[in-house]
Order: structure tokens, then C-alpha cells, then sequence
């Protein structure tokens, strides 16, 4: 008797879900049928994102098509946004269709920084999530500026976002500024991140070399305050002081889609879905959770492109094992991992266990490694010869 087929649906393309397509593909289509949704037909790679600010590469260079994915996994592509889960009648609702059945249900949606958590940041801020809407910010900013010809960016966040996200404007804005004839010195530049030091989750040594390169570049660092309420002109900290601003922008704070909270899946306090170690909800059997949006019990891994990738393996063994009903395997996080941060114009800091390096040199290897990633989804043969994009 041959085996029943089972649903598989993966909610999200990001880098999780779609670097586990590759391999997924290779076996599960004797046992089920895949159904990707997402809300864009592309997905941004989004450590390439300070290059595309730059000039250094273009939308194509950084983005993944995911139309070609499915056609080269023989799934099919719903483009919509998703909605709800009903996880006990297993459907998926989104906007403007029928809902989309599951067996088994994967949730690579990713994060975005919370701006509804701090009165008035979501009006005034500009957030460096979803990626379509920062850029949008970020142009309508740098045509301001140029009318202008002078204005003050702060940046709220003392991550690797916060920290690209500057370090990429202050070359990009006063290069602007240069090249119209005018002083590049009349915009100005200030991170604000409550905790004690930049980049706290990283090696120390590279903390250390950034702190050097934005006093070099005299972009203002406040440390040790946090934003309690947006102005239309200013960041008020906890502790009263005012950070006055023209352009706002806000990278800290990682939140879960709204919608999860409906779900009755299992959620941690930030509202991502607690999964095992095998990547399985602690709540329901046959749902699945990989990248941002995943919260593991028991351990931190903290919410950087490399686990995602790393868990794509896994996950997708996890998936084709779930669908044959066999034995699921667990992602066990590396410890130390190669961090790379670009500090804009060709220029990236980098570090290993305790050691830190930086120089163009670093910025050069950063690219190789994020072009050949990228690379390697453009390469991909259809397996199928349409897919139904809806």
C-alpha cells in the first residue's frame, strides 16, 4: 500500500526555509507536497544589505528568488500574507484566499525591530525591518538631506545592525554631501543603545575595534540609556536626557509576527515559538519553527543569519523525517562562529574565538562569502515545469 501524502507548508522564505528547500526536495516528493508562502516573491539577503545602501551591489545581487527556488524544489508558491494558524484544524489563512491546509507546518517569518513597545517610535522611527520599507526610509532621509544640506541621524540600536547601519550611512550621506559641493561634517551621526557597551554580544576585541573606528569618523556613541518615548524631533531616554534627531532610525527590540499571539502555539515572553531541540513546537506535534522566530528551551541561540542557516539542515532532515514518521534529530548550535561586520566603504571588522582582525581585506572576504551564498541559489535548475504563483 502505497504511503499517504502529506502536506508539508512552510510559512516564510527566510534563510532557514530556503536553504532547506535545497535539500528537502531531493527526497521528500515520495512522501509529501510542499506549499511555500510568502509575503514577497523575493527575499532580501540582509547582510548585504549595507553594500546595496552603498552602491556596492545592486537589488538583484542581494536577493533570492524564491519563484526559482520552488521551481527547483517542485513546490508550490503562494505569494500572500499570512494571517492565522489554526494549529488543531492545521490551516493557514491569508489575506484574500481560501485556507491552505497542513499536515506538517514550518514558521521561518523571521523578526523585526519592536517600535510599538516605545510611545512614538513607530510614528517617527523608521525600522530596518522588513527590508523594502527601510530602504524606502532610508532614500526619502537621503533626499531630505540633500535639500537641506544638513540634518542629524540617530540610530537606536548598539548591535551589528545599529553598527552597519551607521557606519554605511556616515560614508554614503557625507559622500552625498561632497559630491553636491557641500560640507560633508553638516550631517551628524549618534548611536544610542542601553546597554553598557556596543556589540555586547560579540567578541570583545571587535567591540573594541568599532568603538575606535566611530570616534575616528566622530560619530557620537551614548551608552547606558534607554529610549523610553519617540518626539517628533527627539528620543527621550529613561533617564530624562533628550537625543535630539531629524532622522530616526531603529534596530533593536527583535518582535514575532502579531499573529502568532492567536495561534495557541507555545510562546516565550518576546511572543517567538518555543521549540524543541529538534526544532518541533513545545505545544504541538507536526509544527515546526526555524531562524528568528524560533525560541529554544533550555538554550540561547542568539538571532544571526549563520544558525538560521545551520539549522536549514537539520530542519529539513526534521521535515522528511516527520512526514515518514521517523525519529527526529536535534540542531545543536556551534560555539564559535567567524563574525564579520562591515564598517562601510569597503572596510569590515572580524573576529574568531579571541581574535580580531580588520581591513579591507576582511570587507573583501565578507563579500566572497555573501556573493557565493547568494550565488548559489541563482544557480539552481527548475525541477518543475510551473509553479502557480497566487
Amino acid at each position: 500500500m502505497a504511503p499517504t501524502m502529506k502536506d508539508i507548508v512552510l510559512i516564510g522564505a527566510g534563510l532557514a526555509h530556503a536553504n532547506a528547500l535545497r535539500a528537502i526536495c531531493k527526497s521528500v516528493h515520495d512522501h509529501a507536497r510542499l506549499t511555500v508562502i510568502t509575503r514577497q516573491p523575493r527575499t532580501p539577503y540582509s547582510a548585504m544589505l549595507p553594500g546595496l545602501m552603498a552602491g556596492i551591489y545592486s537589488s538583484d545581487d542581494i536577493h533570492i528568488d524564491v519563484a526559482a527556488l520552488c521551481r527547483f524544489a517542485g513546490a508550490k508558491l503562494v505569494v500572500s500574507e499570512v494571517s492565522g494558524i489554526d494549529v488543531d484544524a492545521r490551516r493557514v489563512f491569508c489575506e484574500g484566499r481560501d485556507p491552505i491546509p497542513f499536515d506538517i507546518l514550518s514558521i521561518d517569518t523571521g523578526s523585526t525591530p519592536n517600535t510599538h513597545d516605545v510611545p512614538g517610535a513607530h510614528a517617527h522611527a523608521v525600522a530596518i525591518k522588513p527590508v523594502d520599507k527601510f530602504l524606502a526610509g532610508f532614500e526619502a532621509a537621503r533626499a531630505r538631506l540633500l535639500q537641506r544640506g544638513a540634518a542629524k541621524f540617530v540610530v537606536v540600536g548598539g548591535g551589528a545592525s545599529g553598527v552597519e547601519l551607521i557606519c554605511t550611512m556616515e560614508r554614503v550621506l557625507r559622500a552625498d554631501l561632497e559630491r553636491e559641493g557641500r560640507d560633508p561634517a553638516a550631517v551628524t551621526f549618534t548611536l544610542l543603545t542601553r546597554k553598557a557597551a556596543i556589540l555586547d554580544m560579540f567578541s570583545r576585541g571587535l567591540g573594541t575595534r568599532f568603538e575606535k573606528i566611530l570616534a575616528a569618523r566622530g560619530i557620537e556613541v551614548i551608552t547606558g540609556k534607554n529610549a523610553r518615548w519617540v518626539e517628533a524631533n527627539a528620543v527621550i531616554t529613561d533617564c530624562g536626557a533628550v537625543v535630539p534627531y531629524d532622522e530616526l532610525f531603529w534596530t533593536v527590540e527583535a518582535s514575532a509576527a502579531s499573529w502568532l499571539g492567536d495561534t495557541g502555539l507555545a510562546l516565550d515572553e518576546r511572543g517567538f515559538i518555543e521549540v524543541q531541540p529538534t526544532m518541533e513546537s513545545t505545544s504541538h506535534a507536526d509544527v515546526f519553527a526555524a531562524g528568528d522566530v524560533a525560541s529554544f528551551i533550555g538554550r540561547t541561540v542568539p538571532k544571526a543569519g549563520i544558525y538560521a542557516v545551520r539549522q536549514s539542515v537539520v530542519l529539513a532532515e526534521n521535515l522528511r523525517a516527520a512526514a515518514e514518521r521517523a525519529p527526529l534529530r536535534p540542531f545543536i548550535p556551534q560555539k564559535h562562529y567567524l563574525q564579520l561586520i562591515t564598517a562601510g566603504e569597503h572596510y569590515a571588522v572580524g573576529a574568531r574565538g579571541g581574535l580580531s582582525f580588520e581591513g579591507r581585506w576582511v570587507w573583501h572576504l565578507k563579500d566572497r562569502i555573501d556573493r557565493g551564498f547568494v550565488g548559489g541559489f541563482k544557480k539552481l535548475a527548475p525541477m518543475a515545469e510551473m509553479v502557480k504563483s497566487a
